[in-house]
């Protein structure tokens, strides 16, 4: 207990708050909500605009152009009818700036990206794209095609077969429409007498549709049973493609077939379909995994069908199944694995369907030649990579296919990589023809050889993608998939990561620079034999019967067999298959350009727009410090120093423009908000990264248009747990063996800050503590790291999160573990950041309580009763409070025992806190740690410091409050003017230096600090811990959950919210009630959420949950408004509407005889002659959108004379130009920094020049020297000859 002697007395003038007192100086008030409000369900891009877009299923659409710009739009809200609608589809319309967004509910909903809005009040409504028409379609719709710029319908179909247009620039449902073309072929089909022929139960469904990229005059519309081709000017079907497996042909399963499908005859529904970029051949996916390869030509039979990894799996092949024992009378071949277990066959497992097929295409010759000359004239622009080239050189196309996988494969999206189609030279009357052919056998052997892959590729993913999209240079026809430059893939959530009881965005998102290197492997194909087709003039034709899952013996080899499982990716070990790919009668671009070296093949990821916060990178904690300005430069330095040099670069999007808003009502004054103090967010994310974002105000506020993205990414500080978990050197430890056995249980629990020291502690719901510590970038920097791929393409993956993981682990589960384990020397010193230091395991359970400080002491309580403290100049644990160094609980005190090892209270921690004073009648400052206890009981722990070894005093002095029980934080300030008193470096140096008593009166007690301590049900302020009681705050009705200690202008309040979701102010230091703050809007109340809190501005985040982050602020006064934005700001050229190419001559003629159709003539097409006009174009804005961002001038100030109240007259003055900026205004970190790397590159550059005229100089001189010397030995030679002749 405390002997406390005269209790001193602290003044009652003594007032910390000051003007804070006035109620009218609060105003809660919600700043920005932070990261993503639902799940990804819709993913687009403009290229022309350069935006992206990503759709939610709560009813949002959020925009990404260039870094500061952003914007979330409202589609679909909650309302008394129900819950807001998912966002199903997400389109722009290139070239028109417009945004499409079809939700779940089948509504309609159109928006003008050239048209923002602007009310009175941008705090409450900020600015976003106006509105152009909702509109409720009557049926469920499956599919809708891209809209292009040549024209300005929206093609898309309903579930029950009908196929409608959306006139866009009407904003009005078009007079359009095909009926269910499916069904009426089915009907044609059944009257003609073909047996086997019947209705499609429920009528087939429309299930995809695509316009051919070259002619707008042809509409591909995909059903159940097969793609009816649809002439928009003649109005009618002109093609039907059906695509039926015959008995025996496996399709996507296996000869080996369980269920007796395979010798029934099948039409597997069409999934989706994808034109090749000539327009000539399309490729249909189906719902049994395979491929169908169509030329546009021929409706007959299809030129190929295949699954990603075999060809001709419409064929039947009997050897082949005589070989998998599929036929009558032979038994089935079952294939063992390692363990034992039968492994099923694909049709039994079910092989995936093809989700979604893409067929991307390169510039020609011409065009590739324009951009390379025209690098660097536009900075929107990516550079040509050498992938881009090598495709555009050969004229190689690319199909990515998502789906089509059987189980057991790595999950991704596969690309097969074809030639360029070469067209026979036909000669009219000349040409063979099979009686079974439409088309000229040479012909269709050239289309055969274009779909002959001359390699493969994947984009391996943690978890199957649920989709993709490919984002292009600039050209907006295609389907998007011309030259493009990246690729974004949403994947499915992951079973890996750690659980939580909030909604979350589970599907992740990743992002990767496109194309990826070109294969140089020609992809096997197992099973594929050589077939001579009957007729005179043919040549040999290559088929690819179907696999089996059987190993044939190596006794009894057959022709077309091959060694290994069937079902082999074709990037697996080359030589699995003995039979070579057929011969190509067209050569291979390796025959043309040669054979390269072997080289290594990198590929490398993008880093999305932040606040993309999805999947594994779901926020599960978030905390915001504000830091003083020395310490936010150190962390910030070196992403300002290589600003566009990252090793993951940001998503090539430069579209859109923010100006910070400084003119409307109550808009901050920038010289004002350059003294804000710079703040950052410390966010723990699902894939147990801690990532650092810059959240200073002054992102939001300077320079005009703004150029920095809020929250700003700091990747160089990110800490990957996992980087250190997977290290040989600590996988005996606990926490490891869990990563790598059960990775969902792997979970941080809190993340520290010393703001000074910069050290992060980061504590897990297991148990563990990580320490890491801010260090600066040594030696030279490496080249760029990317995910390297081997050659030979049979390589684990190691996507970061999955580390290869070694089957030969310690097995130290039950043995001995060490409580303090150094790991220094897993720090990469390439960047500056957080390096780790040690892990300490404590074997303690879940702490629950950590208290930092920027003196190198860390205490840490737990759920078991526990506290423990540790000094980090060994590390080392100096104090144990309730159990041993072995982690064992002390039940009592052992006499010849550890000193360290103290017994415990039989109470959970409820805070702690640490600080540098005095305490009671000690008037010497020392660190101390405060102690509370739930059951109402305060330990105050001293650290001496003894012969330069700092030990912690084992009898602290306790006292126990019951208005102490439950207790909630506490803080300690100084009487002289209440700012609180920490444990920082400064303070302990002076406290060090100072180790005698302050001179006093021996009979009453300076008052050295004041001691607030706030529990759930009271707030109570001391003198010097243990003296006189200044006030005392008790609630009746409400619990608290959080206290905080603000300081705002100098002025200090004590803010306290309850568990109902209010906040109360108090004074400091007489806790005076001011006033009460909801933190909710309506009757109701809520509980609060875990608030974080920047106590220099009354700026707080609140987390609810990783779908319901928000920053909001106690002073809502002059805060930085929501930008104003032009998302049109970037208007590249549209492009011409490609054209038609010949199939004969490939040099421009039209297919169909004629002009191609132009999108003005497809739009009178399709409105009709009764197509309304277009509605009024909105007004434009008052002003230009620049000027926003200019301080409002202030009027000029007339002054008058007393007496006639006329102006005196005065000397005429010269205008002057006003400085640009006054020389003794502060500037801001990032213009100062940004000034200094200017400077320094200039200086570099200076003395580049400076040594190159050295160079150039000395080379001049020595060019100077030896002319001389040549003159001075001509003269002497013609003086020596001259001589001799005299």
């Amino acid at each position: 207990m405390f002997k406390p002697s005269r209790a001193p007395i602290l003044p009652p003038e003594t007032d910390y708050s000051k003007q804070l007192k006035e109620n009218s100086f609060y105003r809660y008030g919600h700043l920005r909500p932070l990261g993503l409000t639902g799940e990804v369900s819709a993913l687009a891009v403009d290229p022309l605009l350069s935006l992206f877009a990503v759709g939610t299923s709560s009813g949002l659409v959020h925009v990404y152009g260039q870094a500061p710009f952003q914007f979330t739009l409202p589609v679909s809200t909650i309302s008394s009818s129900g819950p807001a609608a998912s966002i199903k589809f997400l389109f722009f319309h290139p070239g028109h700036h417009r945004l499409i967004i079809i939700d779940s509910s089948s509504t309609l909903h159109t928006f003008s990206l050239q048209h923002m809005t602007d009310h009175p009040n941008p705090l409450t409504h900020p600015p976003l794209p106006v509105k152009e028409i909702s509109y409720t379609l009557w049926g469920t719709v499956t599919s809708v095609d891209q809209p292009l710029p040549s024209h300005t319908h929206l093609f898309f179909t309903i579930k029950d077969g009908t196929t409608l247009t959306w006139d866009l620039s009407r904003r009005g449902l078009g007079n359009w429409k095909i009926g269910n073309c499916w069904s009426d072929y089915e009907h044609r089909m059944m009257k003609s007498g073909i047996p086997g022929r019947r209705k499609t139960l429920g009528g087939p469904m429309a299930t995809c549709i695509s316009m051919n990229p070259r002619d707008l005059n042809t509409l591909l519309i995909g059903y159940e049973g097969g793609i009816v081709a649809w002439d928009i000017q003649k109005n009618v079907v002109v093609k039907t493609f059906e695509m039926t497996l015959p008995p025996g042909a496996p399709g996507g399963g296996s000869y080996q077939d369980a269920d007796g499908s395979l010798w029934t005859e099948r039409t597997p529904s069409v999934t989706s379909i994808a034109w090749r970029p000539d327009g000539l051949v399309f490729a249909a996916g189906h719902a049994d995994g395979c491929i169908a390869f169509w030329a546009y030509s021929e409706s007959d039979k299809p030129l190929m069908v295949r699954t990603i990894t075999h060809e001709d799996v419409n064929v039947t092949d009997a050897e082949s199944l005589f070989d998998a024992g599929a036929l009558d009378n032979q038994l089935r071949k079952v294939e063992i694995d390692p363990q034992g277990n039968e492994v099923p066959t694909a049709v039994a497992a079910n092989r995936e369907p093809i989700f979604k097929l893409t067929w991307a295409s390169f510039p020609d010759q011409t065009t590739l030649k324009t951009q390379i000359a025209a690098q660097g004239a536009d900075p929107t622009l990516e550079p040509i990579s050498n992938a881009t080239v090598e495709y555009a050189e050969r004229g190689e196309t690319l199909l990515l296919v998502l789906g089509g996988q059987s189980p057991g494969e790595k999950p991704g999206v596969n690309i097969l990589q074809f030639p360029a189609y070469k067209p026979p030279l036909l000669r009219r009357g000349t040409t063979p023809q099979s009686p079974s052919e439409s088309m000229p056998l040479q012909e269709r052997y050239a289309y055969r050889d274009s779909l002959a892959p001359t390699g493969s590729s994947n984009y391996l993913t943690k978890t199957p993608p649920e989709d993709f999209i490919l984002l292009p240079r600039s050209n907006p026809y295609f389907n998007l998939a011309h030259d493009p430059i990246a690729i974004i893939i949403s994947l499915t959530p992951d079973m890996n990561l750690p659980q939580v009881q909030q909604p979350t965005a589970l599907r992740g998102l990743e992002s990767w620079v496109f194309p990826p290197p070109r294969s140089t492997v020609i992809p096997p194909s197992p099973g594929r034999k050589n077939y001579v087709l009957p007729g005179e003039g043919e040549k040999l034709v290559a088929m690819t019967p179907a696999p089996t899952l059987g190993t044939p013996s190596a006794s009894t080899p057959r022709s077309g067999s091959f060694s290994g499982s069937g079902w082999r990716l074709p990037w697996t070990t080359p030589g699995a298959s003995p039979v070579p790919s057929p011969t190509l009668s067209v050569p291979t671009p390796d025959s043309l350009y040669g054979t390269a070296p072997q080289k290594r093949k990198v590929r490398r990821q993008l880093r999305l727009p932040s606040c993309l916060w999805s999947g594994g990178l779901s926020v599960l904690a978030m905390e915001m410090y504000a830091l003083p300005t020395p310490t936010f430069k150190r962390l910030i330095s070196y992403a300002i120093e290589n600003a566009g040099e990252e090793d993951v670069p940001r998503l090539p999007i430069h579209g859109g423009m923010a100006v910070p808003d400084l003119q409307s009502h109550g808009a901050p004054d920038v010289k004002v908000a350059k003294m804000e103090s710079y703040r950052i967010f410390i966010t723990s994310h699902a894939d147990c990264t801690i990532r650092f974002w810059d959240a200073s105000p002054h992102l939001l506020l300077l320079p005009t248009p703004l150029r920095f993205e809020y929250p700003g990414p700091l990747p160089h500080l990110t800490i990957s747990i996992g980087d250190y978990l997977k290290h040989p050197d600590v996988q005996h430890l606990p926490l490891a063996q869990l990563w790598m056995h059960d990775r969902s249980k792997v979970r941080i629990k809190s993340v520290h800050l010393a703001k000074e020291a910069l050290e992060c502690v980061i504590t897990f719901w297991t148990g563990e503590i990580i320490v890491t510590k801010f260090a600066e970038a040594k030696g030279k920097a490496r080249d760029n790291e990317v995910e390297e791929l081997d050659e030979n393409m049979n390589n684990e993956h190691d996507s970061g999160y999955f580390p290869s993981i070694s089957s030969q682990t310690h097995n130290n589960e039950q043995g001995w573990v060490e409580e303090v384990l150094e790991i220094g020397h897993l720090a990469k010193y390439k960047t500056d950041g957080f390096k780790p230091v040690a892990i300490f395991t404590m074997k303690r359970g879940e702490p629950i309580c950590t208290a930092v400080s920027d003196i190198g002491f860390i205490a840490v309580a737990f759920a078991s009763k526990t506290v423990a403290i540790i000094d980090m100049r060994g590390p080392d644990v100096i104090l144990r409070e309730g159990f041993n160094e072995d982690g064992e609980q002390m039940k009592k005190k052992k006499k010849k025992g550890n000193v360290q090892n103290v017994l415990g209270e039989q109470s959970v921690v409820g805070s702690m806190r640490w600080v540098v004073s005095g305490m009671g009648a000690d008037l010497i400052n020392r660190p101390r740690l405060i102690v509370s206890y739930a059951k109402g009981m305060t330990k105050i722990y001293v650290l001496i410091n003894s012969l330069g070894e700092w030990i912690v005093e084992t009898k602290p002095p306790t006292f126990t409050n019951e208005s102490l029980a439950g207790p909630i934080a506490s803080f300690v300030l100084d009487p002289i003017n209440g700012n609180e008193l920490s444990a920082s470096s400064e303070a302990l140096q002076a406290a060090m230096r100072n180790q005698e008593v302050p001179e006093h009166n021996k009979k009453e007690i300076p008052v050295h600090c004041l001691w607030i301590a706030a529990s759930k049900k009271s707030i109570r302020c001391a003198i010097n811990f243990n003296g006189e009681r200044v006030s005392k705050v008790e609630l009746d009705d409400e619990e608290l959950s959080d206290v905080f200690y603000v300081t705002r202008h100098g002025q200090k309040v004590l803010v306290a919210v309850t568990t109902t979701g209010s906040a109360h102010f108090y004074s400091v230091p007489h806790l005076e009630y001011i006033t009460r703050v909801d933190l909710y809007y309506g009757t109701e109340g809520r509980p609060a959420g875990k608030l974080s809190m920047d106590d220099r501005s009354g700026d707080f985040i609140e987390y609810c949950g990783p779908l319901d982050i928000n920053l909001r602020t106690f002073f809502h006064f002059r805060k930085p408004y929501p930008p104003r934005l032009d998302p049109c700001t970037l208007k590249r050229v549209v492009p011409a509407q490609p054209v038609p190419l010949n199939a004969s001559s490939m040099v421009g003629g039209w297919i169909w005889g004629g002009a191609p159709l132009t999108g003005a003539q497809l739009d009178h097409l399709i409105a009709g002659p009764t197509r309304p006009p277009p509605p009024k174009v909105p007004p434009p804005p008052p002003k230009p959108l620049i000027t926003w961002g200019k301080p409002p001038e202030e009027p000029e100030k007339v002054i008058q004379t007393a007496s006639t109240g006329a102006m005196p007259n005065r000397t005429a003055v010269k205008k002057q130009r006003a400085p640009a900026r006054d020389p003794r205004e502060r500037n801001d970190v990032y213009s100062e920094m940004t000034d200094a790397a200017t400077q320094r590159g200039n200086y570099l550059d200076g003395l580049n020049d400076s040594l190159n005229s050295v160079s150039e100089s000395a080379s001049n001189y020595y060019t100077q020297a030896r002319n001389a010397a040549m003159k001075e030995a001509a003269k002497s030679t013609a003086k020596g000859v001259f001589g001799k002749l005299l």
